[in-house]
């Protein structure tokens, strides 16, 4: 073979390689395997638009509502804060998963947004404060409760009681009595968390700070029931005190919305 012909063959020999490295599929990115050995583990990827939270080994648990589950005039996903319930409740075999809350929404729109979470042992929906304040009846919002329990699909359903509504305190009170019949029919958990913040159809005073919302203390005692009922209705009551729960008893600045 003469010196042209053999670099053309090496040169044609170059291309090949070059195209087969191009058309190889990419590398699968892995985990150690917790344990021991060398070897690794890939993780399959979670189902499109299902997230996915650690898992302690606590009762998993999803929060939907307004403003009285993410704390304030805010998004639920912006963070737990010292206004959140969850901040409470979470822990000691409790596992906050995810969920959806934003300050001023309806039942509807908290239909429409929420996104599904995987392997949910309770939900807890919360909601309804802002229908009344639009002057939307029960019946308006029924189907959307249906629809977020069918999005989130958890094991157990707790829906919680309105707090009183210092605006229209019997506006209130009907949507909460129609809410409370509609979740026996379902055959899911009703829970009333706000005996500590109720006078008749108004807030108790010194329990809230605008009429709509509680008290950062209220917000803790709010967390501590919640989690009571979570436990009973997973099956699973925790002894051990819970720890490093942020406690601050100063009220927040009025709120418009809930």
């Amino acid at each position: 073979m003469d010196r042209a012909t053999f670099a053309r063959v090496a040169l044609v020999g170059a291309v090949v390689a070059t195209l087969a490295a191009g058309c190889a599929a990419p590398p699968v990115h892995s985990t150690s395997a917790s344990g021991s050995g060398s070897g690794t583990i890939a993780q399959a990827a979670p189902a499109p638009g299902v997230a996915t939270a650690p898992n302690s080994g606590g009762v998993r648990v999803a929060i939907v509502g307004d403003s009285l589950t993410a704390g304030g005039g805010r998004l639920l996903s912006d963070g737990l804060t010292a206004d959140t319930w969850m901040t409470y409740a979470q822990g000691d075999g409790v596992d906050y998963v995810g969920g959806y809350a934003k300050g001023g929404s309806t039942v509807q729109e908290q239909a429409a947004a929420v996104r599904p979470v995987g392997d949910v042992d309770v939900l807890v929906l919360m909601s309804g404060t802002n229908d009344v304040r639009l002057g939307l009846s029960f019946g308006d919002s029924a189907a959307s409760y249906d629809a977020i329990v069918d999005t989130i699909h958890a094991k157990h359903v707790v829906v919680a009681a309105i707090p009183p509504y210092d605006r229209a305190p019997r506006a209130a009170a009907d949507y909460e009595a129609r809410l409370e019949r509609f979740v026996a029919d379902r055959g899911w958990t009703f829970t009333d968390p706000w005996g500590f913040a109720r006078a008749g159809d108004v807030f108790a005073a010194g329990t809230t700070v605008d009429g709509i919302h509680p008290t950062t203390a209220g917000y803790e005692a709010l967390g501590h029931a919640l989690r009571d009922t979570v436990l009973d209705v997973a099956g699973t009551r925790v002894s051990a005190p819970q720890a490093g729960s942020p406690v601050d008893t100063a009220t927040d600045g009025a709120q418009a919305t809930s």
